[in-house]
């Protein structure tokens, strides 16, 4: 059965919001200060809300520090000691309600991120100090350019098997990664099906990051449903109104609507 998965911060503009639609998962996207203080506290006080009304929660490490994006081997030291400092946060609420968070090891294409074996031995070292101990806790996004994605030919034999890495599986990534091939998308998600905890659900053209409702890009759904149905997903869609999860709403109706015929 497909599941309904929403994404959203935990402000109740939002967050009320995704309630309306009675949704089986929630990712909550966090800002770098939602790690700390009262904010922390009222992260905390929703997670136990949603977990206690039988909703499947996950949260999303912050993407940015100080305004640029994370990278587990920043050369900045300050944002590198953000990135391990809020995985250890990290690592101790999710263990304390039994969820789990997703994590990219780097999101945009930058000299850290860049294909070579240098940079892969250094992200395998930083991977694996976040595993000793948040092991059982973090889901490995892939992003689109660089080490980390399907653009690396190698991420799979070099970083994600060795390490054994539970991924967070985004499929729009992986396919503008293989520049709008719905053969080669198709064919990584059968290499990689073991290791794929978690998916990111959302269409795209193909050609960059859009965010695109399903049904309006070039992703070929149907192959995909079968692996769908048998692990949690959340939709990630770019939303005209933040507050509103219409968008989101439809595209799990057209992957239902797809799975009927099938």
């Amino acid at each position: 059965m497909l599941k309904l998965g929403l994404k959203c911060s935990y402000y109740p503009e939002q967050l009320y919001n995704r309630l309306q639609y009675k949704p089986d998962i929630i990712e909550l996207h966090l800002n770098e200060e939602d790690l700390f203080g009262d904010k922390r506290k009222q992260l905390e006080n929703t997670i136990s809300m949603l977990v206690s009304n039988g909703v499947e929660v996950y949260l999303h490490h912050p993407s940015k520090y100080n305004g640029q994006y994370l990278d587990i081997i920043h050369e900045q030291k300050e944002d590198y000691l953000f990135y391990h400092l809020s995985t250890r946060i990290l690592a101790d609420i999710c263990l304390s309600h039994s969820i789990k968070c997703v994590i990219h090891p780097h999101y945009i294409l930058t000299t850290t991120s860049t294909i070579n074996k240098e940079n892969n031995d250094k992200i395998v070292n930083e991977i694996k100090q976040i595993l000793s101990y948040g092991k059982d806790v973090f889901l490995w996004e892939n992003s689109i350019y660089g080490l980390f994605t399907a653009q690396n030919p190698n991420w799979f034999e070099d970083i994600v098997r060795p390490l054994n890495l539970p991924l967070a599986f985004d499929i729009s990534h992986a396919y503008i990664s293989f520049r709008g091939d719905n053969r080669l998308l198709l064919e990584q998600i059968e290499k990689l099906d073991s290791y794929i905890k978690y998916f990111h659900v959302v269409d795209s053209e193909g050609q960059k990051h859009d965010g695109l409702q399903l049904g309006t890009g070039r992703i070929n759904w149907e192959p995909i449903i079968s692996f769908l149905i048998s692990r949690p997903y959340i939709y990630e869609i770019t939303l005209k109104d933040i507050t509103d999860a219409v968008e989101m709403y439809e595209s799990h109706l057209y992957l239902v609507h797809l799975s009927s015929h099938n």
